[in-house]
């Protein structure tokens, strides 16, 4: 009276332990009749095999069930389906009679596209390090704040040390996603200084300048599949137009407009100022500077429904007037010239970053955020 199938399909995730699942595996297999067919399909995670490509959930995956299964009295693998995310296992029941074969394991690419709600919990390739591990055992005094500009192919030669391709970019992303970082933003950076907290596992703080539209397109979606956000720095006199401050060099590149900085914004991206005409501060009077540190941050405010409370100096270029004139415009946070990793003794108004060039390599970038947590 046994029955001929049995489905399951995502759901042995959610038992408590391996003695749990092992329990359950029994009850499956005498509830099957002999010859009958168990279906099992589970995605693999990352708690099974940390080298391999998995979902960074807290529970066991399709491999542990798979050869949790596979031991248990009376079933054998008859057939398995695997992509580098899931796994589909055919058991059967034996008869008394029966004699086990060798499994028909058949791998087959991933074809459908991976939403991004899903994509977010993917470590391709494996992880060094996972988050979860890091944030319990590691505490640190500094983290890197990385800056960047241009995601993009094509630009002028003489800007190709602000501009990364959409590969190199997606390349230093998934490192530090399989290397244990999570993303936080200058509002939280800013609270770990006040209260001299040390920083919980590895954050990164990733930020752009200019808010070029190459970051929507290119750089965003990466930071999004790999469970990370960003920080854009946009000239708020010239959103939806172009860099002009490049025109010399070549063709400007593009600018968000303000319908896609609001987008961004609803999606988990964060924005600040870079002021509203990217003009130098220092060809600014105190009156002009204090007027687009005023102007641009009132600018994103309406435009994102919420404080701004971060700017960084375009160019790079700030002096004494600066901070005081941005905090007394309602600025808490600032970057400038400086350049290092950011720690607890950092003034929140005064922050360094690190500039990450797109002549350099993927062992350059990785060699640079590993000096920090040394």
């Amino acid at each position: 009276g046994g029955m001929d199938l049995i489905f399951c399909s995502e759901v042995l995730y959610y038992l408590d332990d391996l003695a749990e699942l092992r329990r359950i595996a029994k009850k499956f297999a005498e509830a099957l009749a002999p010859g009958g067919s168990f279906i099992s399909a589970h995605a693999f995670v990352l708690r099974d095999n940390v080298e391999r490509t998995g979902f960074d959930w807290n529970t066991f995956g399709a491999k542990a069930i798979s050869e949790t299964l596979a031991a248990t009295e009376g079933l054998v693998l008859e057939q398995s389906i695997q992509t580098e995310l899931y796994r589909i296992d055919r058991f059967r029941r034996l008869s008394p009679d029966d004699v086990a074969t060798e499994p028909v394991i058949d791998y087959v690419p991933i074809r459908a596209p991976i939403e991004i709600s899903v994509a977010r919990n993917i470590v391709w390739g494996g992880a060094r390090a996972l988050r979860r591990d890091v944030a319990r055992n590691e505490r640190r005094q500094r983290i890197p704040v990385l800056m960047y500009h241009s995601v993009s192919d094509d630009g002028p030669a003489a800007l190709a040390r602000f501009r990364l391709t959409p590969t190199a970019f997606a390349s230093q992303m998934r490192w530090l996603r399989a290397n244990g970082f999570h993303a936080i933003n200058s509002e939280q950076l800013e609270g770990f200084i006040a209260n001299r907290s040390p920083f919980v596992g590895r954050p990164v703080l990733i930020t752009f300048d200019d808010g070029f539209q190459n970051f929507a397109d290119h750089a965003w979606p990466t930071l999004r599949a790999n469970d990370l956000t960003a920080e854009v720095f946009l000239v708020t006199d010239l959103v939806g137009e172009s860099a002009r401050w490049d025109a010399e060099i070549g063709p400007p590149t593009q600018l968000m407009d303000a319908g896609t900085v609001r987008r961004l914004s609803a999606e988990g991206a964060f924005f600040g100022s870079h002021l509203a005409t990217h003009r130098a501060i220092d060809g600014l009077s105190s009156s002009g500077l204090a007027a687009e540190l005023l102007r641009s941050r009132m600018v994103i405010e309406r435009w994102i429904g919420r404080p701004t409370t971060a700017f960084a100096a375009p160019f790079s270029v700030t002096d004494r007037r600066l901070g005081r004139l941005a905090r007394e415009c309602g600025y808490r946070i600032g970057f400038g010239g400086r350049h290092g990793p950011a720690d607890l003794d950092c003034d929140p108004i005064d922050l360094p970053r690190i500039e990450v060039r797109g002549d350099r390599s993927l062992d350059d970038f990785v060699a640079i955020v590993e000096a920090v947590l040394e």
